[in-house]
C-alpha cells in the first residue's frame, strides 16, 4: 500500500469512528407518560421523533407508568421526565393523598423537581354503557365503574366527585380500580357499566369501543364542583371543561352519545424532571417541541387542542432555568 492510500484510509477510518462516537454519545432520555392512550403518550412520541428526525445529540424513549407511579420513577432516577398533574405534584411534595406513605427520600426528590412545561389537552371523563340505564352521574349508585389503575389518581378524583353526590365509593357504587384498556372489554361482557378514560377528544380507547358497542357520556355538573374540591387535597386546582353535543358528535360521529353538554376534570398537567438536568438540554428539549408546534399537532388528532399560551400557565413546580429561556426568547414570559 502507497502512502497517500494508507493516508487516506486512517483519514477515513477516522471520520467513520468520530461519526459512530457521535451516535454513541448521543444522550438517550426515558420519559413517562401516562398511558399508551393519553394525550401525553401521543406528545411524547412525536416530541421523540421530532428529536430524532432532527439527528442532534437528544434522544427520547417513551414509556408508560402512570402519573404516580411515573414521579416515583423519576424520583428513583429509573426515568429522565415525568408527568403529573399540578394539583398531584403539590400532594407529591407535602407527602398528602397518593404520595402519603412515600419515603423520605422520594419526597425530598419531589421538592427538587422543575417543570419543562404544562399541557392542558386531556381530561377526565367518564363513559357507560348505552344500555346500563345510568342517566346521569348522580344516578351511579347501584351501578359499577372502573375508576382507573390502583394507586393512580384518578381513583381519588373519581372518589372525590362521587362524595360531592353523596355516594360512597365502594359501598353506594362499585368502584373498581381496573386500567380503561381492561375495563371496556368487560363492558363488551356486560360485568361493568362504565369507566373513567383520561385523554382528548376523540379518546382513542373510547372511539375504538365505541365500533363495539353504544356508549353514553356522563359528568359532574358544575354545582357539585365546590363540593368536591372540599373532598381531595389541592381541590382549587381542579376546572371544569364544557363539552358540546356537537363536539362530541363531531368526535365519534354519533357513535357516543351525550344527554346535552357534558364536563371534564381536568388541570394543567406538566412535564417535570430534576432540578439537576442541565439548562441546555432543558432547553433543546423545550425548544424541539414547541418550536416544530405545528408539525407535532399534525400526528394526532388527540393533540389538536395543544397550546403555546398554555405551556407556562398553572405550574405548580418552578420552571426548570433552561425551559424558561426559551420561552423568554419566543416572548411567551418575561
Amino acid at each position: 500500500m502507497n502512502n497517500n492510500s494508507f493516508k487516506h484510509l486512517v483519514g477515513f477510518t477516522a471520520i467513520t469512528s468520530c461519526l459512530a462516537c457521535s451516535n454513541a454519545f448521543a444522550e438517550d432520555l426515558v420519559v413517562s407518560a401516562t398511558s399508551q392512550t393519553s394525550d401525553d403518550y401521543a406528545l411524547a412520541v412525536a416530541w421523540s421523533n421530532q428529536l430524532a428526525d432532527a439527528e442532534g445529540d437528544l434522544r427520547l424513549t417513551v414509556v408508560d407508568n402512570g402519573s404516580v407511579k411515573g414521579l416515583r420513577q423519576l424520583a428513583a432516577s429509573r426515568v429522565d421526565i415525568a408527568v403529573i398533574g399540578a394539583p398531584h405534584y403539590l400532594d407529591a411534595v407535602e407527602g398528602k393523598g397518593n404520595f402519603s406513605e412515600d419515603p423520605e427520600r422520594f419526597t425530598s426528590a419531589y421538592q427538587g423537581f422543575k417543570s419543562l412545561f404544562a399541557i392542558s389537552t386531556s381530561a377526565g371523563q367518564y363513559v357507560v354503557r348505552a344500555d346500563a340505564g345510568i342517566e346521569g352521574f348522580g344516578n351511579l349508585g347501584g351501578h359499577s365503574i372502573a375508576i382507573g389503575r390502583p394507586g393512580g389518581n384518578a381513583g381519588r378524583v373519581s372518589s372525590a366527585f362521587l362524595e360531592a353526590y353523596d355516594l360512597s365509593a365502594g359501598e353506594d357504587v362499585d368502584t373498581q380500580f381496573i386500567d380503561y384498556s381492561d375495563a371496556f372489554n368487560q363492558m363488551a361482557n356486560n360485568r361493568l357499566d362504565g369507566t373513567f378514560v383520561w385523554g382528548g377528544l376523540p379518546q382513542a380507547a373510547i372511539d375504538n369501543a365505541s365500533r363495539t358497542m353504544d356508549l353514553q357520556f356522563i359528568s359532574p355538573d358544575e354545582a357539585h364542583l365546590e363540593a368536591f374540591r372540599d373532598h381531595i387535597t389541592a381541590g382549587e386546582h381542579y376546572r371544569l371543561k364544557t363539552i358540546s353535543t356537537e363536539e362530541i358528535e363531531e368526535a365519534y360521529q354519533g357513535r357516543v352519545s351525550a344527554d346535552g353538554d357534558i364536563h371534564f376534570w381536568s388541570f394543567p398537567y406538566m412535564f417535570v424532571v430534576d432540578a439537576e438536568l442541565d439548562d441546555d438540554t432543558a432547553y433543546e428539549l423545550t425548544k424541539s417541541l414547541w418550536g416544530n408546534l405545528d408539525e407535532i399537532k399534525k400526528t394526532s388528532s388527540a393533540l389538536n387542542l395543544l397550546r403555546l399560551d398554555e405551556a407556562t400557565s398553572g405550574l405548580t413546580a418552578d420552571m426548570h432555568p433552561g425551559s424558561a429561556r426559551y420561552f423568554r426568547e419566543i416572548g411567551l414570559i418575561e
